[in-house]
């Protein structure tokens, strides 16, 4: 009976351990779903992350963002009015004096956002690569630019954008989203005949 007992209670004492032991959770500082997010968004010029209109301009209205990425100090979405009403979307990731710590930030969301693949509007993957725009402390800016890797050119036109831009004594980290022509489509052709 003593034998017993003691295995009962050494069994109810293992289980009762193992049950309390929670799996460590990771969590993500990843900007990844909330970019994702963006894009996918971008077609219907972001009216489902549209938040309230903070300004407006002859030529421009501001909106919150709804997206806010993991670690963002703020975001927004732009309005250009013309003919054709133009829309991009831009997070501000940091800002700081610290030059170095900028460029790591800047160089942490390069190499997240390249090469990723983000489900869009059309329930595909797009996958989106860039080159990487090295920071020199002596120039006030560095950008990466981020295109799908699609053979359709009127797709290609959106673009995600990590930014460094020195402003008067601090530098900023951004990601922007927008649509753009790329330049080798709106230049002339260097050997055109005239």
């Amino acid at each position: 009976m003593k034998k017993l007992m003691t295995l009962i209670f050494t069994t109810s004492t293992f289980t009762v351990f193992a049950q309390n032991k929670i799996p460590l959770l990771k969590t993500s500082n990843s900007i990844k779903p909330e970019i994702e997010q963006v894009a996918s968004d971008y077609y219907n010029h972001f009216d489902n992350i549209k938040g309230e209109q903070t300004d407006e301009t002859q030529n421009t209205i501001e909106y919150q963002s709804k997206i806010l990425p993991k670690g963002a100090l703020e975001s927004s979405i732009t309005q250009i009015k013309g003919l054709y009403n133009v829309y991009s979307w831009q997070a501000v990731m940091l800002n700081t004096d610290d030059f170095e710590k900028a460029v790591e930030k800047y160089k942490q969301i390069y190499h997240e956002l390249n090469g990723a693949g983000f489900i869009m509007h059309d329930h595909k993957v797009w996958k989106f690569k860039g080159f990487y725009d090295t920071p020199d402390n002596a120039r006030p800016f560095a950008s990466s630019i981020l295109e799908p890797d699609l053979d359709d050119k009127v797709l290609r036109r959106l673009k995600i954008e990590v930014a460094l831009n020195y402003n008067i004594s601090e530098w900023s980290v951004k990601v922007l989203v927008y649509e753009k022509e790329n330049d080798a489509d709106i230049r002339p052709a260097e050997n055109s005949s005239q």
